[in-house]
């Protein structure tokens, strides 16, 4: 991941990271769903790529931990 742990992700709207992956695992699966998650709107958008980049992190390690999950 491009970020270190408990970053923000969205300086404007101060949107960390564990926002983000909250947001997730609450359905969201793209930065405008986060947003909204988050009650908050996009402002300037340089963020877009980090978000859409931690999304798909947080749900790649959702799938992993089901999966290791079931197998046991």
């Amino acid at each position: 991941m491009g970020t270190p742990p408990g970053m923000y992700i969205c300086i404007c709207k101060a949107i960390r990271e564990r926002e983000v992956d909250a947001a997730v695992r609450a359905g969201a699966r793209r930065p405008s769903d986060v947003f909204r998650a988050c009650g908050k709107s996009p402002q300037c958008g340089t963020c877009a790529c980090d978000m859409r980049e931690r999304i798909a992190h947080t749900i790649a390690h959702e799938r992993t931990t089901q999966t290791l999950l079931a197998a046991d």
